[in-house]
């Protein structure tokens, strides 16, 4: 599936990217993987089970758009502004240099602005998963095993409760 514009000027249609899923009402694109690419092993993870490299990064990014939904604007789960800059800092810090930070951005076709707006986005998901599932986990003196397992049931349950359409690349057109 290929999404489009039409341009008014010349009435043509241009493919802006590609969608490699859909989860419940939101799109994971072949943008949000390359972005994932990009800043995947720089961005801090307090959430390890949101991580794990052995997971294929598709299956990540649609478990991520799953807990995005459930959160919605819950204020519970909201980071404060100070919170994003500070991971946008880390971010940014942990490219060799600042340069390397902006061309990325640019490669992607963002502002820092834009890069805010979705870490604020991961943040909530991580928000969700740490209420949810580490919680419970820590408070019954559980350790990482423990956490893992937990996650991988809790996130097989909520993968039941919505509709989730993964688009392999032959079935683009």
């Amino acid at each position: 599936m290929v999404t489009t514009i039409l341009l008014a000027p010349s009435a043509r249609a241009e493919a802006v990217d590609r969608i490699v899923a859909v989860v419940g009402d939101r799109v994971v694109t072949l943008w949000d993987l390359q972005l994932e690419q990009l800043l995947g092993e720089r961005m801090p993870c307090p959430e390890s089970v949101l991580c794990d490299p052995v997971q294929p990064l598709q299956e990540r990014l649609v478990d991520r758009a799953l807990v995005r939904g459930l959160a919605g604007d819950t204020p519970t789960y909201r980071p404060s502004t100070e919170d994003v800059e500070l991971r946008l800092i880390a971010l940014r810090g942990a490219f060799p240099r600042p340069e390397d930070f902006h061309d990325g951005l640019a490669g992607l076709g963002l502002s820092e602005g834009d890069l805010a707006g979705l870490l604020f986005s991961r943040m909530v998901v991580e928000r969700y998963v740490h209420r949810h599932v580490a919680l419970p986990v820590h408070a019954a003196g559980g350790g990482p095993e423990d956490y893992s397992e937990r996650y991988e049931g809790w996130i097989l349950e909520q993968r039941e409760q919505v509709r989730i359409r993964v688009i392999e690349p032959e079935e683009a057109p």
